[in-house]
């Protein structure tokens, strides 16, 4: 059955391709028959105004190959019938994309002409020759109509059918060889150019990253806000009944949490969805490194210590390196969250102005190997792409998350 559906799908191709051939031929016989009645003034000598005519005639035959509307029904008919899919440009065509149609429209009608003048002419001419052939009467109607054709004064039987079999033999392989490479002549004529290509692919790899970034961010603050709510919820469960302003307390914490956390999924949704670059002022929060210090009072609301050593002025890192060395010690710190074994984690943070930012969170962990998911897979590439290094390890039984960043500018990192 599978052999039976490839045999029938190899047909229909070749039944398409030839379509599109003879479409081409069709639109070649008006070019074919101006071609001939100029070139036959010409050659009989003919009045000289009908002469200049006939090349007036011949220059706007060229006028429909550059038309714009030509290349859009080329590439129509390229995409139905030979399983492409040229894209639509998303730019006006240039000089160059014209030329690039007008070469594909002359290469359409050319080998559809050829095939079109196969079928008309030379194949019908060679069942004749080879008729006169096989006959004992000697007949030669094949060789007559070659030189009344084309004014030809001798020719015998013989060569007239030696000629018409290297005509047909021609004929075929030029029209093989045409429908073989319609596909690929169709793509890189009337398809994007080089130029568009490498465009569009950096707009994919720009897309890509955009979107790695967002979900690096959904999954950094998202994950914490839902490990720093139950923590409060737990907190609040406890303290009910015996303390209801603490209690309360950590109620609002989990509303505020929580609401942050959702303004951030919205907008993330919302920059996907219009395919947007993310912009910072859309942004419902962006905190930098110099927010560290709020990060720290959210985690001691849920009952753990941190102890926060912060050397230098984070406040003056550049905006995009605040936000992203922010998020390496939110994930730090969340990981603490979840994972240690005494609810006390060390955040410090070391900031050299001119050359390095260091950033170092651990905490105790009765963990035998590092837990190395998402977050920390994010943390590497955050810290890969601003060309710094950063590690994760348990060393004396404590988990240690460090990073080092380049305060200004990547220089090229690795994560390990």
């Amino acid at each position: 059955m599978a052999e039976h559906t490839q045999k029938t799908r190899v047909v229909a191709t070749a039944w398409r391709r030839a379509l599109v051939l003879l479409i081409g031929g069709l639109v070649a016989l008006p070019y074919g028959a101006i071609a001939v009645w100029s070139l036959g003034l010409w050659i009989t000598g003919g009045p000289l105004s009908a002469r200049l005519s006939s090349l007036v005639v011949l220059a706007l035959l060229v006028v429909p190959a550059v038309l714009p509307v030509t290349r859009v029904l080329e590439r129509t008919v390229a995409n139905q019938l030979l399983d492409t899919a040229i894209p639509e440009p998303q730019r006006r065509a240039t000089l160059a994309d014209t030329g690039r149609g007008a070469l594909f429209f002359a290469g359409h009608i050319a080998s559809g002409g050829i095939l079109i003048l196969g079928i008309a002419f030379v194949f019908p001419l060679c069942a004749v020759l080879i008729g006169d052939a096989l006959t004992s009467t000697g007949s030669d109607e094949g060789a007559a109509l070659l030189r009344d054709t084309f004014s030809i004064t001798e020719i015998d039987a013989t060569t007239a059918l030696i000629v018409g079999g290297l005509a047909a033999v021609l004929i075929v392989v030029v029209t093989i060889a045409a429908a073989y490479l319609l596909p690929w002549y169709a793509t890189l004529l009337l398809g994007p150019s080089r130029d568009e290509q490498r465009a569009s692919e950096a707009e994919a790899a720009r897309a890509g990253q955009r979107r790695e970034a967002l979900a690096r961010d959904v999954h950094d603050s998202v994950g914490h806000a839902l490990t720093v709510s139950t923590m409060q919820a737990l907190v609040a469960r406890g303290a009910i009944e015996r303390d209801p302003d603490a209690a309360r307390a950590a109620l609002d914490q989990i509303e505020r949490v929580s609401r942050a956390a959702v303004a951030e999924l919205d907008y993330v949704l919302r920059v996907l969805r219009d395919d947007d670059e993310p912009r910072d002022d859309r942004a419902p929060d962006r905190r930098t490194l110099a927010d560290v210090e709020s990060l720290a009072r959210e985690t001691r609301a849920v009952g753990f210590e941190v102890d926060l050593c912060v050397d230098g002025h984070p406040e003056k890192l550049p905006a995009s390196l605040g936000r992203e060395a922010y998020r390496v010690v939110q994930e730090g710190v969340t990981n603490a969250l979840r994972y240690a074994a005494t609810p006390r984690v060390a955040v410090s943070i070391v900031v050299d102005d001119d050359e390095e930012l260091s950033v170092l969170v651990e905490n105790e962990t009765s963990a035998v190997r590092a837990i190395d998911g998402r977050g920390l897979a994010g943390v590497r590439e955050r810290v890969a792409v601003l060309g710094g290094e950063s590690s994760v390890d348990i060393v004396a039984e404590r988990w240690r998350l460090s990073a080092r960043l380049p305060v200004r500018g990547p220089q090229g990192g690795r994560g390990t």
